[in-house]
């Protein structure tokens, strides 16, 4: 099977045609260089041998020449001269007397007497006295033929040269191309068949064992040896991969605690199911969130989240708190949030978890309600009613402000009780109460219950001079001297005392205040109840 994509060698990106296309020149350079010296060696031996053999000719024909000369006989020098000119390697013969006199001249048919044609000289010496010279024989060669002798050898040695350097050249392209090029196209072509990460091998052929393609299949060999073992690791170790974040997903997605991760900007990355249970939106309104800022969007204290991740950032570390929820219906929700960053990426991102506390919260509050109210009235009780005190005086203190206390206490209570029981005496109780919250301020003055029918009220920014002063204790006598309709259909009626004291007309402590306030009461009961009094200045 041929693998999808393998590169296939055309053209110039063939091998083997650049290898042929180096030889070839390299023949042609080799081919170049040995035919230029192969001609001018050829070129140089015609020249000499024509030389040679002209010379042969003249040392053949010198003594004869010679006793021609010295009898003077023209007929034999002209028959010796014309037999020499009939060479085609001769234009001119001629012999000359040692005086200069030509004695004898002939010419080959055709030919002209060049005067700058290459001369031959042999000097004629007499036959009796091997001293005396009796004149010269001239041979003028034919330039031309020499030449084209000289030019046709040349060139044939050349050619024959240009011819071998041809023929190794494609001998040893042949070589090469059945040796190297078509076994390593033949590698090439079985690896691309091969399927990746199988146990294919190539197979190495016997003339090739021992050389260099025994060695590169050899070694293409131990690589696929080497790529299987990797991509079976590499399969193992990616299904573990899958199956751990299969198994991490699945923990994902199922944990009961609402994991979120954000961006710097505070948009939504990532959010499991469970944040978008805890935080009231579906998983569609959840990936919105993508786009917006989800702090904002989630959060109903949103500095509060801000400074929890600038405080992880700082301290490299985890950072938790109770948040409330943005309310989505009539329930406030609440989470405990565990939040940190994470700065090893290039971009930094904030990792969130989220528990539900919303029960716990609401226990909390109703357990803190119990141990701050009186079961009975759901007034404050006596320790919270003193402490919720101790925090208005020491507001006051700190403003400059005014602060009015009242202790209450309910005229012919413990009669009712005897008459009518315990239970008519807790409807009285509680009858007393709401008519107490009612006559102060809900949102800033305190209502306490200090045990039995003793009772404390705050009022917050009241002083002595203040008409609201009066009214306020006026309405309180006035609402608590009412009638009270029992759940047994009887009626009953209460009287009330009421001792002020103020802040800082009387103290400027809350033990000291409540003490004045309790002595006025009590000025109020030996002098006829059912009225209040301001405590004497101190």
């Amino acid at each position: 099977m041929t693998t999808p994509g393998a590169p296939r060698v055309r053209g110039a990106n063939s091998l083997q045609l650049r290898f042929m296309l180096l030889v070839f020149i390299s023949a042609a350079l080799l081919a170049l260089v040995a035919s230029t010296v192969a001609y001018q060696v050829g070129q140089e031996r015609a020249l000499t041998a024509s030389r040679n053999s002209v010379e042969a000719l003249a040392t053949a024909v010198e003594k004869t020449v010679a006793i021609g000369a010295f009898a003077k006989d023209a007929v034999l020098l002209q028959e010796v001269a014309g037999g020499l000119a009939r060479n085609e390697l001769v234009d001119v013969v001629e012999v000359v007397a040692a005086d200069g006199s030509a004695l004898a001249k002939a010419l080959r048919p055709g030919a002209v007497d060049r005067m700058g044609a290459t001369l031959l000289t042999r000097p004629l010496m007499s036959p009796f006295d091997a001293k005396e010279q009796l004149g010269q024989l001239r041979i003028r060669l034919n330039d031309a033929k020499v030449q084209a002798d000289a030019d046709r050898e040349a060139y044939t040695l050349a050619g024959a040269m240009a011819a071998q350097a041809a023929l190794l050249a494609l001998i040893l392209y042949l070589l090469a191309a059945r040796m190297v090029s078509r076994p390593i196209v033949r590698l090439a072509s079985a690896l691309r068949r091969m399927t990746p990460g199988s146990s294919e091998r190539l197979q190495t052929p016997a003339s090739h064992a021992g050389d260099e393609i025994g060695v590169l299949i050899a070694g293409a060999n131990s690589l696929l040896e080497a790529n299987e073992r990797q991509l079976q690791t590499e399969r193992r170790l990616r299904a573990e991969v899958e199956a751990m974040e299969a198994q991490y997903r699945q923990i994902f997605d199922s944990s009961s605690a609402g994991i979120f991760v954000l961006n710097e900007g505070g948009r939504l990355i990532n959010g499991n199911p469970t944040v978008s249970r805890v935080v009231g939106l579906s998983m569609d309104q959840l990936r919105t969130l993508s786009e917006e800022d989800f702090i904002a969007r989630v959060f109903h204290r949103p500095e509060q989240v801000r400074q929890m991740i600038e405080e992880a950032t700082r301290h490299g570390e985890t950072v938790s708190a109770d948040l409330e929820l943005v309310q989505q219906g009539e329930h406030r929700r609440w989470v405990h949030c565990l939040i940190s960053v994470q700065e090893a990426t290039e971009a930094p991102t904030v990792e969130g978890v989220i528990y539900d506390i919303t029960e716990r919260k609401s226990e909390e509050k109703a357990v803190r309600h119990r141990a701050e109210h009186d079961a009975l009235t759901q007034l404050k009780n006596r320790a919270e009613g003193l402490a919720t005190l101790d925090r208005f005086v020491a507001d006051a203190l700190a403003r400059g402000g005014t602060l009015s206390v009242a202790c209450v206490d309910l005229d012919g209570f413990k009669l009712i009780n005897d008459r009518h029981g315990h239970h008519s005496g807790d409807e009285v109780l509680i009858a007393c109460a709401e008519r107490m919250r009612a006559a102060v301020r809900r949102s800033s003055d305190l209502v306490a219950r200090l045990g039995g029918d003793e009772f404390l009220i705050a009022l917050r920014d009241v002083g002595p001079g203040d008409a609201v002063l009066s009214q306020v204790m006026h309405d309180l006598v006035e609402s608590l001297s009412r009638p009270i309709s029992l759940s047994t259909g009887d009626t009953v009626r209460v009287g009330v005392s009421v001792g002020v004291a103020c802040l800082p007309l009387h103290a400027a402590e809350s033990p000291r205040l409540v003490r004045a306030a309790d002595e006025a009461l009590y000025h109020v009961k030996r002098n006829g109840k059912l009225a209040f009094v301001l405590a004497l200045a101190g």
